[in-house]
């Protein structure tokens, strides 16, 4: 009876991340563990739950705590692995979604998590091969067709990255993912009617997800030629890691100095000029910017409501 009992708390739970109610999602987990601490899925799911509320120490606990639990199931794996690729630990995000493919080799998301993985790794061969298995064992799964949207939005095939989208958007009209998807490729295509459509249903849905907010910004950015100037140098930025961020600023800054120093010594005052007033300019703008840029953000999303008929 009680082991009933928590199959259906997590069966509520899920359907509670479903619809991003994370919270919702978190105290029925609770519940469960309250009746069997011991209950390596109901950790497996709290640490999907809290995954998904952006609590990522705690997401990585309960993973853990259900891979010493059941260090054979394949959900336990699969959870692990979904934590580890938002700690960026790649390779052992990929070790346990591997054990998960392995064990359970008919399960779609597992497929999708690991092409997500290898993706990331620069791996994109062999993420299509993972996300064309995905749809063979489930046609039309929409979390196959969405990452391929994107995938061929990062390189430049628009068309067929919009086609993705439609057939993701035709299985599954209310994901969030997927309208965040279409709502790219829109931007990219400068239809950016189209695209802001896109963001309010997502963020109508959830008013929190990452994704759709920075798609939201990204929209702003490009109305707003010189916070989207900011937006753009910052997004270039963040696509490294945070040495390689630190070292292109101060490679920037030594560039800088050594045409500073070239320039004094040849006697040409007005470069040197340029070049000190422009780094000063620089970096005033970067420190300006983001938060006029925060602040514009924080009141659209403030007014941002859900489209009914988009």
């Amino acid at each position: 009876m009680e082991d009933r009992q928590i199959e259906v708390l997590i069966e509520q739970a899920n359907v509670q991340r479903g619809l991003a109610n994370w919270r919702g999602a978190i105290d029925l987990l609770q519940r469960a563990l309250s009746l069997d601490p011991d209950h390596a899925q109901a950790h497996a799911t709290l640490a999907l739950a809290l995954l998904g509320a952006r609590r990522l120490p705690g997401a990585g606990i309960e993973a853990r705590m259900a891979l010493a639990l059941d260090g054979n199931d394949s959900y336990c794996h699969y959870a692990a692995a979904h934590v580890m690729y938002a700690e960026r630990k790649l390779d052992d995000a990929w070790s346990h979604c591997l054990v998960a493919i392995e064990t359970d080799s008919h399960d779609a998301d597992t497929h999708v998590l690991g092409a997500a993985i290898r993706d990331l790794r620069g791996e994109t061969t062999e993420a299509r091969e993972l996300l064309e298995t995905a749809l063979e064992l489930e046609p039309g799964h929409t979390g196959a067709l969405t990452k391929l949207a994107r995938m061929e939005l990062e390189a430049r095939n628009h068309e067929a990255a919009a086609g993705y989208a439609e057939q993701a958007l035709r299985s599954s009209p209310s994901d969030n993912d997927a309208h965040i998807a279409a709502g790219l490729i829109d931007l990219a295509r400068g239809d950016h009617a189209s695209a802001e459509g896109h963001a309010r249903f997502a963020l109508g849905q959830d008013s929190t997800d990452h994704d759709a907010i920075h798609l939201w910004a990204a929209i702003k950015a490009h109305r707003s030629p010189v916070l989207g100037l900011w937006w753009r140098f910052h997004m270039f930025v963040s696509m490294r890691t945070e040495a390689g961020e630190l070292g292109l600023l101060i490679g920037s800054f030594v560039v800088v100095e050594i045409l500073t120093i070239l320039a004094g010594h040849f006697d040409l005052d007005r470069v040197k000029s340029i070049l000190d007033w422009g780094w000063l300019g620089f970096c005033a703008y970067t420190w300006f910017a983001p938060e006029l840029f925060k602040r514009m953000l924080a009141n659209d999303l403030g007014t941002v409501v859900l489209d009914p008929e988009f």
